[in-house]
Protein backbone atom coordinates (compact mmCIF):
# COMPACT_ATOMS: atom_id res chain seq x y z
CA UNK A 1 0.00 0.00 0.00
CA UNK A 2 1.39 3.38 -1.30
CA UNK A 3 1.03 6.48 0.88
CA UNK A 4 1.43 9.85 0.69
CA UNK A 5 2.13 12.81 3.44
CA UNK A 6 0.25 16.26 2.72
CA UNK A 7 1.86 19.15 4.38
CA UNK A 8 -0.26 21.69 4.40
CA UNK A 9 0.29 25.39 5.32
CA UNK A 10 -3.20 27.64 6.10
CA UNK A 11 -2.54 31.01 5.52
CA UNK A 12 -5.31 33.27 5.33
CA UNK A 13 -8.58 34.06 4.31
CA UNK A 14 -10.72 37.24 2.72
CA UNK A 15 -14.29 38.63 2.25
CA UNK A 16 -16.00 35.96 4.14
CA UNK A 17 -19.84 36.53 5.20
CA UNK A 18 -20.23 38.14 8.61
CA UNK A 19 -22.08 36.29 10.96
CA UNK A 20 -21.48 38.03 13.80
CA UNK A 21 -24.13 41.49 14.06
CA UNK A 22 -22.54 43.14 17.02
CA UNK A 23 -19.10 42.00 17.32
CA UNK A 24 -15.89 41.38 15.20
CA UNK A 25 -15.70 37.37 14.56
CA UNK A 26 -12.99 35.03 15.91
CA UNK A 27 -12.78 32.03 13.33
CA UNK A 28 -10.98 29.09 13.62
CA UNK A 29 -11.10 26.21 10.49
CA UNK A 30 -11.37 22.47 10.82
CA UNK A 31 -9.45 20.49 7.79
CA UNK A 32 -9.99 16.93 7.55
CA UNK A 33 -9.63 14.40 4.25
CA UNK A 34 -12.77 13.41 2.47
CA UNK A 35 -13.09 9.71 1.49
CA UNK A 36 -11.27 7.87 3.48
CA UNK A 37 -11.34 5.11 5.71
CA UNK A 38 -14.40 6.38 8.41
CA UNK A 39 -12.61 4.83 11.07
CA UNK A 40 -9.36 6.17 10.79
CA UNK A 41 -10.61 10.08 9.62
CA UNK A 42 -7.79 12.54 9.73
CA UNK A 43 -8.82 15.86 11.05
CA UNK A 44 -6.95 19.07 12.20
CA UNK A 45 -8.44 22.03 14.14
CA UNK A 46 -6.81 25.39 13.82
CA UNK A 47 -6.72 28.35 16.76
CA UNK A 48 -8.99 30.83 16.63
CA UNK A 49 -8.12 34.08 15.03
CA UNK A 50 -9.41 36.50 17.57
CA UNK A 51 -11.80 39.55 16.55
CA UNK A 52 -10.30 39.23 13.23
CA UNK A 53 -13.86 40.14 11.52
CA UNK A 54 -13.97 39.02 7.71
CA UNK A 55 -9.64 38.65 7.27
CA UNK A 56 -8.67 35.97 9.32
CA UNK A 57 -4.73 35.82 9.50
CA UNK A 58 -3.66 31.72 10.71
CA UNK A 59 0.16 32.83 9.35
CA UNK A 60 0.91 29.68 7.69
CA UNK A 61 -0.74 26.97 10.71
CA UNK A 62 1.20 23.53 9.77
CA UNK A 63 -0.95 20.14 9.35
CA UNK A 64 0.23 16.76 7.86
CA UNK A 65 -2.12 14.26 6.40
CA UNK A 66 -1.71 11.00 5.29
CA UNK A 67 -3.62 9.74 1.95
CA UNK A 68 -3.76 6.60 -0.05
CA UNK A 69 -2.04 6.90 -3.27
CA UNK A 70 -4.50 4.74 -5.35
CA UNK A 71 -7.16 6.80 -3.83
CA UNK A 72 -6.29 10.07 -4.61
CA UNK A 73 -5.14 9.44 -7.99
CA UNK A 74 -8.88 7.81 -8.64
CA UNK A 75 -9.59 11.46 -7.41
CA UNK A 76 -11.48 9.93 -4.31
CA UNK A 77 -10.05 11.72 -1.82
CA UNK A 78 -10.43 15.76 -1.18
CA UNK A 79 -9.39 18.01 1.70
CA UNK A 80 -12.32 19.87 3.83
CA UNK A 81 -11.66 22.63 5.40
CA UNK A 82 -14.69 24.15 7.36
CA UNK A 83 -14.45 28.19 8.32
CA UNK A 84 -16.28 28.15 11.91
CA UNK A 85 -17.37 31.35 13.89
CA UNK A 86 -16.04 31.29 17.18
CA UNK A 87 -19.44 32.43 19.88
CA UNK A 88 -19.67 31.74 23.41
CA UNK A 89 -23.57 32.61 24.24
CA UNK A 90 -24.86 31.64 21.05
CA UNK A 91 -22.78 28.61 19.97
CA UNK A 92 -20.30 28.22 16.68
CA UNK A 93 -21.30 29.04 13.36
CA UNK A 94 -20.32 27.65 10.61
CA UNK A 95 -19.22 30.44 7.91
CA UNK A 96 -18.64 28.31 4.55
CA UNK A 97 -16.47 25.46 3.62
CA UNK A 98 -13.67 24.38 0.72
CA UNK A 99 -13.08 21.13 -0.66
CA UNK A 100 -10.19 20.80 -2.94
CA UNK A 101 -9.98 17.31 -4.73
CA UNK A 102 -6.13 16.18 -3.81
CA UNK A 103 -5.32 14.56 -7.45
CA UNK A 104 -6.04 18.42 -8.68
CA UNK A 105 -3.58 19.62 -6.17
CA UNK A 106 -0.94 17.18 -6.94
CA UNK A 107 -1.88 17.85 -10.67
CA UNK A 108 -1.54 21.44 -10.18
CA UNK A 109 2.19 21.39 -8.91
CA UNK A 110 4.79 22.65 -11.24
CA UNK A 111 7.33 20.29 -10.47
CA UNK A 112 6.53 17.52 -7.56
CA UNK A 113 9.96 16.01 -7.72
CA UNK A 114 11.00 19.62 -5.72
CA UNK A 115 9.13 19.59 -2.97
CA UNK A 116 8.31 23.00 -3.03
CA UNK A 117 5.52 24.55 -1.57
CA UNK A 118 2.70 25.38 -3.72
CA UNK A 119 0.03 28.53 -3.58
CA UNK A 120 -3.29 27.86 -3.84
CA UNK A 121 -6.32 29.83 -3.60
CA UNK A 122 -10.09 28.64 -3.70
CA UNK A 123 -13.78 30.26 -2.94
CA UNK A 124 -15.17 29.74 -0.03
CA UNK A 125 -18.92 28.21 -0.40
CA UNK A 126 -21.85 29.30 2.09
CA UNK A 127 -23.84 26.71 3.81
CA UNK A 128 -26.38 25.84 3.26
CA UNK A 129 -26.89 28.33 0.33
CA UNK A 130 -23.78 26.96 -1.55
CA UNK A 131 -22.98 30.11 -2.98
CA UNK A 132 -19.61 31.71 -3.35
CA UNK A 133 -18.43 34.56 -0.53
CA UNK A 134 -14.80 34.86 -0.05
CA UNK A 135 -11.51 33.26 -0.61
CA UNK A 136 -9.03 30.93 1.08
CA UNK A 137 -5.28 30.95 0.95
CA UNK A 138 -3.18 28.04 1.71
CA UNK A 139 0.39 26.11 0.63
CA UNK A 140 1.03 22.67 0.27
CA UNK A 141 3.42 19.78 -0.57
CA UNK A 142 3.49 16.06 -1.15
CA UNK A 143 6.16 13.97 -0.10
CA UNK A 144 7.72 10.90 -1.80
CA UNK A 145 5.46 7.27 -1.92
CA UNK A 146 6.12 5.00 0.60
CA UNK A 147 5.27 1.59 0.91
CA UNK A 148 3.24 0.68 4.13
CA UNK A 149 1.97 -2.70 5.41
CA UNK A 150 -1.15 -2.55 5.82
CA UNK A 151 -1.82 -2.75 9.98
CA UNK A 152 -4.09 -5.66 11.58
CA UNK A 153 -8.11 -4.08 11.50
CA UNK A 154 -9.32 -3.46 14.71
CA UNK A 155 -12.75 -4.60 13.31
CA UNK A 156 -13.98 -6.14 10.12
CA UNK A 157 -12.61 -4.54 6.94
CA UNK A 158 -13.81 -2.98 4.11
CA UNK A 159 -14.66 -5.45 1.59
CA UNK A 160 -14.89 -2.52 -1.09
CA UNK A 161 -13.32 0.93 -2.33
CA UNK A 162 -15.42 3.05 -1.20
CA UNK A 163 -17.40 5.58 -3.80
CA UNK A 164 -16.38 9.04 -4.07
CA UNK A 165 -17.33 11.25 -0.96
CA UNK A 166 -20.17 13.77 -1.99
CA UNK A 167 -19.08 16.59 -1.36
CA UNK A 168 -16.87 15.67 -4.28
CA UNK A 169 -19.28 16.79 -6.64
CA UNK A 170 -19.56 20.25 -5.12
CA UNK A 171 -15.78 21.02 -5.19
CA UNK A 172 -15.13 24.54 -6.51
CA UNK A 173 -11.92 24.92 -8.77
CA UNK A 174 -8.78 26.82 -7.26
CA UNK A 175 -8.77 30.58 -8.67
CA UNK A 176 -4.84 29.46 -8.97
CA UNK A 177 -2.19 27.37 -7.93
CA UNK A 178 1.58 28.44 -8.48
CA UNK A 179 4.54 28.69 -6.11
CA UNK A 180 4.03 31.60 -3.78
CA UNK A 181 2.57 33.85 -6.72
CA UNK A 182 -0.22 36.06 -6.59
CA UNK A 183 -3.85 34.00 -8.14
CA UNK A 184 -4.46 35.00 -11.46
CA UNK A 185 -8.16 34.45 -10.54
CA UNK A 186 -8.76 31.69 -13.42
CA UNK A 187 -11.43 29.23 -13.91
CA UNK A 188 -10.43 25.66 -14.66
CA UNK A 189 -13.41 23.60 -15.98
CA UNK A 190 -13.83 20.80 -13.49
CA UNK A 191 -16.25 17.82 -13.43
CA UNK A 192 -16.70 14.99 -11.08
CA UNK A 193 -15.25 11.79 -11.68
CA UNK A 194 -17.80 9.45 -12.60
CA UNK A 195 -17.95 6.18 -10.86
CA UNK A 196 -20.20 3.31 -10.49
CA UNK A 197 -22.79 3.25 -7.77
CA UNK A 198 -23.43 -0.67 -7.83
CA UNK A 199 -20.99 -1.83 -5.29
CA UNK A 200 -20.61 -6.01 -4.27
CA UNK A 201 -22.23 -7.08 -1.30
CA UNK A 202 -20.19 -7.20 2.01
CA UNK A 203 -19.57 -10.39 3.27
CA UNK A 204 -20.64 -11.47 6.85
CA UNK A 205 -18.11 -12.60 9.21
CA UNK A 206 -18.09 -15.77 10.26
CA UNK A 207 -20.21 -16.95 13.48
CA UNK A 208 -18.15 -17.55 16.60
CA UNK A 209 -20.62 -20.93 16.65
CA UNK A 210 -21.76 -22.51 14.13
CA UNK A 211 -25.28 -23.94 15.48
CA UNK A 212 -28.77 -24.33 14.46
CA UNK A 213 -31.16 -22.13 16.22
CA UNK A 214 -33.96 -24.17 18.23
CA UNK A 215 -37.39 -24.23 17.42
CA UNK A 216 -39.76 -21.24 19.28
CA UNK A 217 -41.78 -22.31 22.00
CA UNK A 218 -45.51 -23.36 20.84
Amino acid sequence: MEKRTVQLELISAKDLKDVNFFTKMSVYAIVSVLGCDPRSQQKTKTLAVRNCGTLPKWNNFPMNFTVDECLAQQNRLALLFRLVCKRRMLGDKDIGQVVAPIKELFDAMADPSKCTMTFAAYQVVRKPSGKPKGELHFSYKFSDKVDVAPAAPRHAPLLYAPPPHHLLMYAQPPYAQQPYAQPQYVHPPYAPPPYDPLLPPIALPPRGYDYAPSAPPE
